[in-house]
C-alpha cells in the first residue's frame, strides 16, 4: 500500500468541501474540519490536523519556503486539485497554532445571467477609460463578478488587459483580447510596482485585485488620469462608504486633489451583498452607481452623504439601483423571502413602505395567504 502523504489528505479535504457544495475549508491545528457552506460555517470532519500535520501543509503550499510564511506570519496562494479544480489560501497565525482558508474557485466564468446579476452591468464592458469599483465585504462575490465582466471584454473587444492579483483565482484565456495575469509575490512585488510598470506596457484595462494602501489608490488615480479603464474591488458596503474610504487614505491635503479625479473618472460602484435565496442557492443583492452629472457634484463637494438618495432618483436614467430596491426586486420575483429582504436592507423602514405600496406584492401575498387557508381547511 502507498504511504498516505499530507498532499493526499488535503486533497481528500477539498473533496469532502466540493462534494458538500462548499465554498470555503477551514483547517485549523488540532481542531476538527469546518467549512462555509451557504452563508454558515458548519462541521465537515471530526479529523483533527497535529501541529506537525499543519507545518507540513504549510511546506507544501509555500513550496518549502516555510521562513517566508514564519517572517510575515500568513501566505496568500493558490492550489490546483487535479486538472479541475482550483484554490486560492491563506495561511495565517493564530493563539492556538495555525490555520488555513481556503475558497474554491469555479473552473468556469459565469455570464451576469449565471450568476443572478443585473444586466446593466453589462454595458461597463463596453467602457474605453475610467475607474470602475465592485465593493462588498469578504465572500460577497466581487472577485467573480469581476472576472465576469473582463471575460466579457474578452469575447467582445480587442483589448490589451492586465490583471495585477493576489493570487491569481480566474484563469483567462485569450479571445479578442490578449490577457497577462501577473501575482503579487512571483511576478511583482507590490500592486503599486506592477500598476507602475503597467503604464510601459501598453495596457487597454487593468485590473487590480485590491485596493489596500496608499501606494495602490495613488498608482490607479495615476492610470485612469492617463486614460486607462482600471477595475479593482474595495472592502466596503456601499457607493457612500466606498468614496469616503479611498478619499480617506489620502493626506487631507491630496484629499480634494482626489476628489476632483474620482468625480470626473469613477464610471461605476458596484456594491454587492449574497443572500440566500428561496431555493438554497446564494442570491447577490447589487447597488449600483452610475456616473451622472449629479453623482459628479456630490463627490466633487464633499455630499457623500446625498449618494444614496441620488442613485434612487436616477435609477431609470442611469441604471442605479439602490440595495433596498434590489431586495425589493429579488423579493417580488420570489427569489428571496421577504424575511430575508428585511434582514439585509438598508433602511427596513423604507423596504416596508415600498412593499406597501406596490399593488403587485400585495396582490402576490393575497394570493399566497388565500392558498395557506384553503391548505389549512
Amino acid at each position: 500500500m502507498p504511504h498516505k502523504t499530507i498532499q493526499d489528505d488535503l486533497n481528500r479535504w477539498l473533496y469532502m468541501l466540493i462534494s458538500a457544495e462548499g465554498a470555503d475549508l477551514h483547517v485549523k491545528s488540532n481542531s476538527p474540519l469546518y467549512a462555509r457552506v451557504k452563508s454558515d460555517i458548519v462541521k465537515l470532519s471530526e479529523e483533527q490536523p497535529t501541529d506537525d500535520a499543519m507545518y507540513q501543509l504549510v511546506e507544501l503550499l509555500t513550496h518549502g519556503d516555510i521562513e517566508t510564511f514564519k517572517k510575515k506570519r500568513d501566505f496568500d496562494g493558490a492550489y490546483k486539485l487535479d486538472e479541475q479544480y482550483r484554490f486560492r489560501f491563506n495561511i495565517f497565525m493564530h493563539v492556538n497554532g495555525i490555520s488555513i482558508a481556503f475558497r474554491l474557485i469555479p473552473d468556469v466564468i459565469q455570464t451576469l445571467e449565471d450568476l443572478n446579476l443585473p444586466p446593466a452591468m453589462a454595458k461597463l464592458s463596453d467602457l474605453r477609460r475610467g475607474l470602475v469599483l465592485v465593493t462588498g465585504t469578504t465572500g460577497s462575490g466581487k472577485t467573480t463578478t469581476l472576472a465576469t465582466i473582463i471575460e466579457m471584454i474578452n469575447q467582445k473587444h480587442p483589448r490589451h488587459i492586465i490583471t495585477i492579483e493576489d493570487p491569481v483565482e480566474y484563469v483567462f484565456h485569450d479571445k479578442k483580447s490578449i490577457i497577462e495575469q501577473r501575482e503579487l509575490g512571483t511576478h511583482t512585488l507590490s500592486f503599486a510596482k506592477a500598476l507602475r510598470a503597467a503604464m510601459r506596457e501598453d495596457p487597454d484595462i487593468i485590473m487590480v485585485g485590491e485596493i489596500r494602501d496608499l501606494a495602490t489608490a495613488e498608482a490607479i488615480i495615476q492610470a485612469v488620469n492617463t486614460g486607462h479603464l482600471v477595475f479593482s474591488t474595495v472592502h466596503t458596503l456601499n457607493a457612500q462608504e466606498t468614496i469616503d474610504r479611498l478619499v480617506g487614505l489620502f493626506p487631507t491635503n491630496e484629499q480634494n486633489r482626489v476628489r476632483q479625479v474620482l468625480a470626473g473618472t469613477l464610471q461605476a460602484t458596484i456594491s454587492q451583498r449574497l443572500i440566500e435565496g428561496t431555493d438554497g442557492r446564494m442570491i447577490p443583492a447589487v447597488e449600483m452607481m452610475f456616473k451622472s452629472p449629479l453623482v459628479q457634484e456630490l463627490i466633487r463637494s464633499k455630499r457623500d452623504n446625498e449618494l444614496p438618495d441620488a442613485i434612487a432618483k436616477e435609477g431609470t436614467m442611469y441604471d442605479s439601483i439602490t440595495f433596498d430596491t434590489a431586495l425589493f426586486h429579488l423579493t417580488l420575483a420570489d427569489k428571496i423571502t421577504e424575511e430575508r429582504a428585511y434582514q439585509y436592507a438598508t433602511s427596513p423602514a423604507d423596504l416596508k413602505l415600498m412593499f406597501t405600496l406596490s399593488p403587485e406584492y400585495t396582490a402576490k401575498k393575497n394570493i399566497k395567504e388565500e392558498e395557506i387557508v384553503f391548505k389549512e381547511e
